[in-house]
């Protein structure tokens, strides 16, 4: 099955097409699996960003160094997909994280799974608070990414100092 299969369904809608085009579009000279990770990290941090039903700025900021990180983008480039994936937020939120999730199975081992992990987690914690529902949120692409609670813990640890349980009030 080919990754943009997934997005074609009886009731595709055309923001996916829209963020399949767009990736497409200005990014040809991608690799397919690269066009993927694109996608899905993108997706995912947009998610898991949006949960709360507001992205800050620090939000937004480390989307972009999070495409940074993981593709070889200038910062234009990475300030682009970040651009494209928050303007989008609100249609990526209704595709299940699975879609997202199945295509990076198919394409990164555990250990880059569990970066996807600590990146997500270090979105939810740029505004300096991991609350409880992006949290679950990660909790549940972890579980989509096929990696076990150890690998939750691992991830959350990351941002240890961050989560809103753990803060002293």
């Amino acid at each position: 099955m080919n990754f943009w299969d997934i997005f074609t369904t009886k009731e595709e809608k055309s923001n996916i097409s829209n963020l399949k085009q767009k990736i497409n579009d200005n990014f040809p000279q991608l690799e397919e699996n690269a066009k993927i990770l694109l996608a899905s990290l993108s997706g995912l941090c947009a998610r898991v960003a949006y949960v709360d039903f507001d992205i800050c700025p620090k939000e937004a900021k480390q989307i972009k160094n999070s495409v940074l990180k993981w593709m070889d983008f200038s910062e234009q480039e990475a300030q682009f997909v970040a651009d494209l994936a928050i303007n989008e937020v609100k249609e990526l939120a209704g595709l299940d994280n699975r879609s997202y999730c199945t295509a990076l199975n198919d394409i990164l081992d555990n250990e880059k799974k569990l970066h996807v992990l600590e990146t997500l987690f270090q979105i939810s914690a740029a505004d300096g608070n991991v609350e409880q529902l992006e949290s679950e949120e990660i909790r549940i692409i972890c579980t989509g990414l096929l990696l076990e609670h150890k690998h939750f813990i691992s991830a959350r640890a990351t941002v240890a100092n961050s989560i809103g349980a753990l803060k002293k009030s």
